[in-house]
């Protein structure tokens, strides 16, 4: 009944520790515990881990489909970025016409400064 005091049936065998479970059983299972076709335990018990390591699986595999939910698409949709990327695009462009519009600025002054003295002031007398 009793083996090594865990508490397995007879016939039930427990994997070793080191033994590796690929992506695609620990996938099944996931994904049969998500559609309720068994419980965490059940599917805990059939490939000899514990519960809390099937849990943490679940969450693992949940998290990381909502992570590649958020990822930047590819192609045109994609080219906009994330709301942070978008929100510094713009503040780039808006410095940039900052930039523009005070470079055009300058040099009107600077050009004007240059003909300051052709320019007969109205206080100056012939």
């Amino acid at each position: 009944m009793d083996n090594r005091g865990r508490g397995w049936k007879v016939g039930e065998m427990a994997r070793s520790r080191r033994t590796k479970i690929p992506a695609e059983e620990k996938t099944r299972l996931v994904l049969a515990v998500l559609a309720n076709e068994m419980t965490c335990a059940e599917a805990a018990r059939r490939c000899g881990v514990t519960t809390v390591t099937m849990t943490r699986w679940k969450h693992q595999f949940l998290q990381a489909g909502a992570d590649r939910l958020e990822e930047v698409p590819s192609g045109a949709a994609g080219s906009a970025g994330s709301p942070e990327q978008r929100r510094l695009r713009m503040e780039n462009e808006q410095l940039k016409l900052a930039l523009a519009e005070a470079t055009v600025q300058l040099r009107i002054w600077q050009r004007g400064a240059a003909f300051a003295d052709q320019v007969p002031s109205p206080t100056s007398k012939p």
